[in-house]
């Protein structure tokens, strides 16, 4: 059985990740969590086939371990476990093993993790349906299910009004209609529904009206 000597383990500053050297050329990436439990220190001798069979045995508990703690702050979706899991280190077996067991008890749901940050995005952060769609994209959600997530929340008829309230809240006594309109359609308004909110809420002077008149 072949067999070489650990000289180095290296990680990036803030990851869990790790890559493991052996005789001085990189023999593999792994968790932190797995290089721990393995035991692998600078200097060790160590039989390489022994050590990826244990890799291999203990990797699918440390990774369900890893998935718990990261649905435990909040929820997420399978891309985003998929890729936090796999940033970490972890195989892509042991990813696609532990993403679909999360996904067959129901600890992971797309629809549901959609129809979550759809109210957050919102109803907290005042995005509109355009903004919101793409942060969902970004997930992974695909767009049937982000769709029916932003329908339930924020119905596209009603994005005009949205629009008008959210150009209240961020109306600024020196604004001009372009300025306004300009921040709305950061916010993922369309360019015709922020015009519109706009041109509500600032005075023909070219400053926003009051709150009560707006």
């Amino acid at each position: 059985m072949e067999h070489g000597e650990v000289t180095a383990i290296t990680s990036r500053r803030g990851s869990k990740r790790r890559e493991v050297h052996v005789s001085g050329d990189q023999w593999a990436i792994m968790p932190a969590a797995i290089v721990k439990a393995l035991g692998l220190q600078v200097g060790d001798t160590i039989a390489l086939g022994d050590v990826l069979v244990r890799r291999l045995e203990i990797e699918p508990q440390h990774a369900r371990e890893r998935a718990f703690r990261l649905l435990a702050y909040r929820e997420r979706s399978t891309k985003e476990m998929a890729d936090r899991l796999t940033d970490d280190g972890y195989l892509q077996s042991i990813v696609a093993d532990t993403v679909s067991w999360l996904t067959d008890t129901g600890l992971l749901d797309d629809e549901r993790f959609a129809e979550q940050m759809a109210r957050t995005m919102i109803i907290l952060r005042g995005f509109g349906r355009q903004r919101a769609l793409r942060e969902l994209r970004r997930f992974g959600i695909v767009d049937d299910s982000a769709a029916r997530a932003l329908d339930a929340v924020a119905p596209a008829e009603g994005e005009d009004d949205r629009a008008f309230e959210i150009a209240r809240r961020l109306s600024r006594p020196s604004d001009s209609v372009d300025r306004l309109a300009s921040r709305l359609v950061r916010r993922g308004f369309s360019a015709s529904d922020a015009l519109n909110a706009a041109r509500s809420c600032v005075s023909p002077s070219g400053t926003a009206e009051p709150d009560d008149a707006c």
